[in-house]
C-alpha cells in the first residue's frame, strides 16, 4: 500500500487529560472507595515541551528520552546518551517534575531508556518510574515499557483561614470524615515505530495496557483500612509525522474513546525551523465532548549547533485553555 494513504485515513491528536485535585473533605466515609476513579489518578498529560507544543502529537514526532511519555518505539537518540529534564505546570494548579535517561544499545538497532516521574501536593502526590527496551527490525522500531506506580493522598491539612470560615464542631466533623491512603501499582506498555520514507513516519502506542493498582484507604469515621483493586484505564494513539521541506515538519494524531469514560481527541501540529539552532511550534488538539473543549499551543526551541561537540536541546510550550494556561519547559542533553 501507498504509505501516503495512511495519512488519508485516520490521525488527529493526542489532547490534554486534565490531572486535577481531590477534595479536602468529603461527605460520606466510603467515598474513599471513590477516590481512585477520579481521571485525575495516573492521568497522561503528554510530557515534552516539544510534543507539547505541536499539539500533543508525541506518539509519532518525538524521538529520544522525551518519547517516554509518548511511545517506547520511539526512545532511540541517533546522537547517543542523552538526558531529558522536564518541568510542566498543569493548569496552572498542578505541577510535574520528570527525567528520562536513552541509551543506545547498538547503533541504529536497540535502546534502552528509563525515566522518573513526581507530581502533586499533600493533597496527592504521585510518582512513577518506569523502562522501556526499543529493537528494531528493517524501517519498524517496536517498543516495550514497564514501571511502577505510586500515590499518596489525605495527607492535606486546615490553614489559619479556613478555621475562620469554618466553626470548630464543622471542623472536627470535616477531619474525622477525611479520607487518606495510598495506592500502588505497575503499567505495561508497547508500541511501534515505522519510516516509510525519509520524510514519512507512522506510529502507533498502547498505554496502560495492564494497570492494576491497589488503593488503601482510611478515615477517623471508619475503623480499618479498605482495599481495592483499580486499573489506569487503556488509552490507544496513532499518528503521522511528516517533513514537508528541509524547514517544515507536520504531525497529526489521533485518541479514539476506547472505553465508556474515555473521550477522543485529536490534534495537529507544525513545526519551522528558518535556521538549524531555532525552530518555532504551533499546534491545536480538540476534545470530542460536544463542547468547545479546543486547546491551541504554541512554541519554540533552540538547541546548539552541530558543529559544537555540546549536545543541548531547550524547548518551551505555552498551552491556552478555557479552564487555564499550562506551560512545559525541556531541557535535553547529550552524553
Amino acid at each position: 500500500m501507498n504509505p501516503i494513504n495512511y495519512i488519508t485515513q485516520v490521525f488527529s491528536r493526542v489532547g490534554l487529560t486534565a490531572s486535577l485535585v481531590m477534595l479536602m473533605f468529603l461527605t460520606l466515609p466510603s467515598a474513599g472507595q471513590e477516590l481512585s476513579a477520579i481521571p485525575a489518578a495516573f492521568a497522561e498529560i503528554g510530557i515534552g515541551a516539544r510534543a507539547a507544543s505541536l499539539g500533543y502529537t508525541g506518539t509519532a514526532s518525538e524521538r529520544g528520552p522525551g518519547a517516554m511519555s509518548w511511545n517506547p518505539s520511539s526512545i532511540y537518540s541517533e546522537e547517543g546518551w542523552e538526558l531529558a529534564l522536564s518541568y510542566v505546570d498543569q493548569l496552572q494548579t498542578v505541577e510535574f517534575g520528570y527525567a528520562a535517561l536513552t541509551i543506545p544499545l547498538r547503533e541504529n538497532r536497540n535502546a534502552l531508556a528509563v525515566s522518573a516521574h513526581y507530581s502533586g501536593d499533600d493533597a496527592l502526590t504521585e510518582e512513577s518510574v518506569k523502562v522501556a527496551y526499543a529493537h528494531r527490525i528493517r524501517f519498524v522500531w517496536f517498543g516495550v515499557a514497564a514501571g511502577v506506580r505510586r500515590a499518596v493522598y489525605g495527607k492535606n491539612t486546615l490553614g489559619a483561614d479556613d478555621f475562620v470560615v469554618f466553626e470548630p464542631d464543622e471542623i472536627a466533623e470535616g477531619l474525622s470524615r477525611q479520607v487518606r491512603g495510598s495506592a500502588t501499582g505497575f503499567m505495561v506498555e508497547a508500541g511501534l515505530r515505522m519510516r516509510w520514507t525519509d520524510d514519512l513516519t507512522y506510529a502507533f502506542t498502547a498505554r496502560n495496557i495492564a494497570s492494576p493498582l491497589t488503593w488503601k484507604s482510611t478515615s477517623q469515621a471508619r475503623a480499618g483500612t479498605n482495599s481495592y483493586v483499580e486499573s489506569v484505564p487503556l488509552e490507544l494513539a496513532t499518528g503521522v509525522d511528516y517533513r514537508l521541506t528541509e524547514k517544515v515538519t507536520g504531525s497529526i494524531e489521533w485518541v479514539p474513546a476506547v472505553t465508556v469514560d474515555a473521550i477522543s481527541r485529536v490534534g495537529m501540529g507544525a513545526e519551522f525551523s528558518p535556521i538549524d539552532v531555532i525552530s518555532f511550534r504551533v499546534g491545536r488538539s480538540v476534545l470530542h465532548d460536544g463542547l468547545r473543549n479546543e486547546i491551541n499551543t504554541f512554541g519554540f526551541g533552540i538547541r546548539t549547533p552541530k558543529s559544537v561537540s555540546v549536545r543541548l536541546r531547550a524547548d518551551y510550550a505555552y498551552v491556552t485553555s478555557d479552564l487555564a494556561r499550562t506551560q512545559q519547559l525541556s531541557i535535553n542533553v547529550g552524553l
